[in-house]
């Protein structure tokens, strides 16, 4: 399993020939996005994206006891997806779930067509419905778990939505600032928060539940919401035409749990690569695995100026090149489990061989390389307009859960645990041409490959900057040849061959040498 070269560069050239024409146009009337977006047909949509997250439950995952514990939170992260993926959707709130990230919810109200008040109403109110059903409804019917909080954010504005992926295989995905910013201002605690856009669409009756603060992460002012009283929430629902049925969502609820009860639930270690597709509520997956996560640095900005200029054609297709390069490294260069996209961003995972720290290890480092190569050395040559831009990467190793959660039909493929959201953290905290990596996973290569990091104190891992193929394998090449000479002088050491300094475009990837 490696990175090449040639192969990388036929792929983007091949994947480029066969693009066809790409088609931008405002979205001017209500479409089903799911049945109208594709590589090619992309529209310019003007909403609120949300993003609502439950933070609890990245520890539950990793923290929780085996057994019955366990499966309760299976059950508890199964059963929340489902009834919030039905608030969504099923004419409560009438907007578009585009996927779950673990147990984040991203969804986007764009109905009424450019009606500002109303979508971004939605944005705030559904928030503020989630809130209280987690905090009313949801936890007093989990009362094993400790008490779930909610984070939330949303922005407004155009972005460009698009969809695109293997067959059986396709992502809803959108780019542009509202989709980035939603989800940047969130904070993972007990916090629901809008961007000035979005406030300054709400009329003042929901304005005053919000307070503004500045985001020293960002340099940008966004409002925090404050608590609604129950007799609020229902004034404001009816208002904006909101049915919510608090019994209703109890009785899904309940009847959920019975549906699904804990005897049915199971888990399990994984001697092979995850089928994702396979999985669900009662077959799930409890592996030591690394998260990766690949993100196109600058890209936002890079396709917020081309939609300015009338250019967001040429910027799609740079995208389109580098997401299906990214998936074909993890999955057919490496093996390993390309979860999902969100925006300009891959996830992926890596669980084999069982058990093997080690060489789990190496391969996401071995990953993030190659991702940084292909960027560097192919994508940048085949399409120079790309310059610009960088990949940032991060991965964190630890016990995951691996499942596919949600509605009949609707699921998502959902890794869930602490090491999922540090890669996550290392990667939104690393710029285009970084690669940050914790002490544990650092430990865990060879030395050749540990003395191109350089420890960071102040983000407490190790970074490297501009590390492509091309540099790994010179630094090998320097190790095996000073063995050589060691040999030569009659120290103890292998044997190496003149060869091992000659010149090649082939890339020897980490694992190998952990094997």
């Amino acid at each position: 399993m490696s990175w090449d070269y040639n192969t990388s560069l036929n792929r983007v050239e091949t994947h480029l020939q066969n693009m066809g024409e790409i088609e931008v146009e405002k979205l001017v009337r209500d479409a089903d996005l799911h049945n109208l977006l594709s590589e090619t047909c992309c529209r310019d949509i003007y909403g609120a994206h949300v993003y609502v997250d439950i933070p609890n439950f990245a520890d539950l995952a990793t923290l929780t006891t085996e057994g019955e514990d366990y499966r309760r939170v299976i059950q508890a992260l199964h059963i929340y997806e489902r009834e919030v993926a039905r608030l969504v959707e099923e004419e409560v709130f009438d907007g578009v779930r585009i996927h779950f990230q673990g147990a984040k919810l991203h969804a986007l109200f764009f109905r009424p067509i450019d009606d500002s008040e109303k979508i971004a109403a939605r944005a705030v109110l559904l928030q503020a419905v989630v809130r209280h059903f987690v905090c009313c409804i949801f936890n007093p019917e989990f009362p094993k778990l400790p008490n779930l909080s909610v984070s939330g954010g949303a922005a407004l504005g155009n972005a460009i939505g698009t969809k695109n992926g293997h067959r059986g295989d396709r992502e809803l995905l959108f780019l542009g600032a509202p989709a980035n910013y939603a989800a940047k201002i969130m904070t993972g605690t007990d916090t629901l928060r809008i961007t000035t856009d979005v406030y300054d669409a709400l009329p003042e009756s929901l304005q005053d539940y919000f307070v503004a603060l500045e985001d020293d992460r960002m340099g940008i002012t966004v409002y925090d919401m404050g608590s609604i009283s129950l007799e609020d929430l229902d004034a404001l629902l009816q208002t904006y035409g909101i049915s919510w049925d608090r019994a209703a969502s109890l009785q899904r609820i309940k009847d959920d749990k019975a549906n699904f009860p804990l005897n049915k639930i199971e888990y399990s270690d994984a001697e092979v690569s995850i089928d994702m597709d396979s999985l669900g509520i009662r077959n799930n997956k409890r592996v030591l695995a690394a998260s990766v996560f690949g993100d196109v640095s600058g890209f936002t900005a890079y396709i917020d100026k081309a939609a300015e200029e009338n250019n967001a054609k040429a910027a799609l297709r740079v995208l389109h090149a580098i997401r299906k390069e990214m998936a074909s490294i993890v999955k057919h260069d490496f093996a390993g489990i390309r979860v999902q996209f969100q925006g300009d961003r891959v996830q992926a995972l890596f669980h084999l061989p069982k058990g093997d720290e080690k060489r789990i290890a190496a391969r996401a480092v071995d990953t993030a390389v190659a991702l940084q190569s292909a960027m560097e050395l192919v994508i940048k040559k085949v399409l120079p307009e790309a310059s610009e831009l960088g990949m940032a990467v991060g991965s964190s190793v630890g016990v995951t859960l691996v499942s596919k959660l949600g509605t009949h039909g609707n699921r998502d493929r959902v890794c869930i645990g602490d090491s999922v959201e540090d890669a996550a953290t290392y990667q939104e905290g690393s710029a285009g041409g970084q690669i940050a990596i914790p002490a544990q996973i650092h430990a865990n290569l060879d030395e050749d490959l540990q003395k191109l990091f350089v420890w960071n104190e102040e983000r407490a891992l190790y970074i490297a900057t501009s590390l492509t193929q091309d540099k790994v394998e010179r630094a090998r090449k320097a190790s095996m040849f000073k063995q050589a000479v060691h040999v030569a002088s009659g120290a103890q050491g292998i044997y190496v061959s003149s060869q091992a300094t000659a010149g090649s475009r082939s890339f020897v990837p980490s694992s190998s040498f952990a094997e």
